[in-house]
């Protein structure tokens, strides 16, 4: 928040009002004053008021980076006060004896007397200024939380999308049914099982469509559903493994964004008896690691990577950490971090 105009027009406004007020007052009271010291008088005001905020403003933006969120409003709002207060009584102080004695604008009246009315005012304009700065800049973050939730609803919908879409591909379901038809009469019990975790997968779904984030737990039970579909789609040429530490597990990541990076990697990769396709899924400090072997399609049409943009988008609303995606050592390696629930 910077010195503009409006904090410019707010300091006009004060330079007329206060001394208004007082030589409205002396008026009524029968205590002519001279010209010069309305104009004086207006000087002062508009001095004392643009030292304050300037200086104001400036410990204002320093207490917001120092003590960002709402956790620390109380330490905030009460340092706000204190400082700029501080501040207020140091410059209207100076400026008061300055006036006083350069200018003999107080006349008569004992210093101290005048120095105590002038903190007064000063304390009291300060604290009501300071109010409502920190309104205004509530408002502001209100405002831009609402465009962001908007945004970030958006987002996870077309992730939602993308997800229900890839999975009820005329393929997808081709396959899966050929899949079920093969195994009723030889594997019932197999079948039975596929079946269910194949309606697992929509149900997962349907119960995150409103979610942010979802915990990692929850994320890996419904992806074990998929892997087990996808393991018996492609038979022993698909080789997943799962190793993440038990402490992780109560971590968050976006809904369907394990099952997405994996699909990507099967979608991606050739899968036959010669090149079985491996995928590592574990994590590193923070970070959730998605690994696998790189055998492209050479068939396939290139990516629009439509999948990998939305889940960084989303990764922006709700973290200052990003995923990352790469390859090295004739592997694909995609990093995304892992959200603690603070």
């Amino acid at each position: 928040m910077k010195f503009n105009r409006k904090i410019l027009i707010a300091c006009i406004v004060i330079a007329i009002i206060i001394p208004a007020y007082f030589y409205t007052k002396f008026y009524l009271t029968g205590d002519n004053r001279p010209l010069h010291n309305i104009t004086i008088g207006w000087l002062y005001s508009f001095l004392v008021a643009v030292s304050i905020f300037t200086v104001n403003i400036k410990v204002f933006n320093w207490l917001h980076r120092k003590f960002p969120g709402e956790k620390k409003l109380i330490k905030r709002i009460s340092s706000e006060i204190l400082l700029t207060n501080f501040n207020a009584v140091i410059i209207i102080s100076i400026f008061a004896l300055i006036f006083s004695f350069v200018f003999n604008h107080f006349g008569n009246q004992e210093i101290r007397i005048v120095l105590f009315n002038n903190i007064i005012v000063a304390i009291v304009i300060n604290t009501f200024a300071t109010s409502i700065l920190e309104g205004y800049f509530y408002f502001k973050q209100w405002k831009i939380s609402l465009v962001q939730t908007e945004q970030l609803k958006r987002e996870n919908i077309q992730s939602q999308f993308e997800a229900l879409k890839n999975q009820i591909d005329p393929h997808f379901l081709f396959n899966s049914m050929n899949t079920v038809y093969s195994l009723i009469d030889t594997h019932p019990d197999k079948a039975k099982e596929f079946i269910t975790k194949f309606s697992k997968t929509y149900r997962h779904v349907l119960d995150v469509k409103e979610k942010v984030v979802v915990s990692l737990k929850d994320e890996i039970e419904f992806l074990n559903s998929y892997i087990f579909l996808q393991k018996i789609r492609h038979e022993g040429n698909l080789d997943i493994s799962i190793n993440i530490d038990a402490e992780k597990l109560n971590c968050y990541i976006p809904p369907l964004s394990l099952q997405m990076l994996v699909e990507n990697a099967i979608k991606h990769n050739i899968i036959s008896d010669n090149k079985p396709l491996k995928i590592n899924i574990f994590n590193n400090s923070n970070f959730l690691i998605v690994k696998n072997n790189l055998q492209s399609k050479n068939s396939i049409n290139e990516s629009t990577k439509i999948g990998l943009n939305n889940l960084t988008e989303r990764y922006k609303h709700i973290s200052e950490k990003a995923p990352e995606f790469y390859i090295k050592d004739n592997e694909y390696v995609a990093e995304i971090p892992l959200l603690n629930d603070e």
